[in-house]
């Protein structure tokens, strides 16, 4: 059961949606994803709140695990968690800079895909990286990397997951060393 403050956040958060949408022409999509994008990066920052001060428990699962992964990348991102909920405005480069948001997305999805043996080729490629001494952190990536090509073809074209595909690609590469999957995917 959600808190009290998080309940509140809830309500506030849905009054500021409506006030904004109210205040928009109703065809201007980029405006509407602009709305999604602070209300998501304002989420980001106040998950990153509760995780900094050891607060999770009243979050929902999802949200404490990505407080989790959160802090294990305090490091790297700790700038742009501190100052998500004003970074909605900002566009990430692609090949330039790191989008941290999506990258914590990603870990969460692939971690939800080990935990569920879900492809369990997931499961079976990143058991597979961690016999070939990768840490459960590179591993993740090693996983991501090629969930993130059948993502973006995906959405560059339009066009459904090809799950098909990236189970083939996550058999035909777990035999692989780990520092040769990201050459593997290029040449793919």
């Amino acid at each position: 059961m959600p808190s009290g403050r998080l309940k509140a956040l809830a309500v506030s958060q849905i009054k500021k949606i409506y006030r904004q949408m109210t205040m928009i022409d109703q065809n201007d999509l980029l405006s509407i994803q602009g709305i999604l994008r602070s209300i998501t990066c304002e989420r980001f920052h106040d998950i990153w709140e509760l995780a900094k001060a050891g607060n999770t428990a009243e979050l929902n699962s999802e949200d404490r695990k990505l407080a989790r992964i959160m802090l294990q990348h305090r490091e790297e991102y700790h700038n742009q968690f501190e100052f998500a909920d004003v970074m909605a405005e900002h566009d990430f480069i692609p090949g330039q800079e790191t989008n941290p948001f999506l990258h914590i997305i990603l870990h969460q999805i692939i971690e939800n895909q080990l935990e569920q043996r879900d492809p369990i080729q997931v499961y079976q490629f990143y058991l597979s990286m961690r016999k070939k001494n990768s840490d459960h952190h590179e591993a993740i990536h090693l996983v991501s990397i090629i969930f993130v090509h059948f993502l973006f073809d995906s959405l560059k074209d339009q066009k459904p997951f090809d799950n098909t595909g990236h189970v083939n690609t996550l058999i035909k590469l777990k035999d692989k060393k780990p520092e040769k999957i990201m050459a593997a995917m290029e040449m793919d």
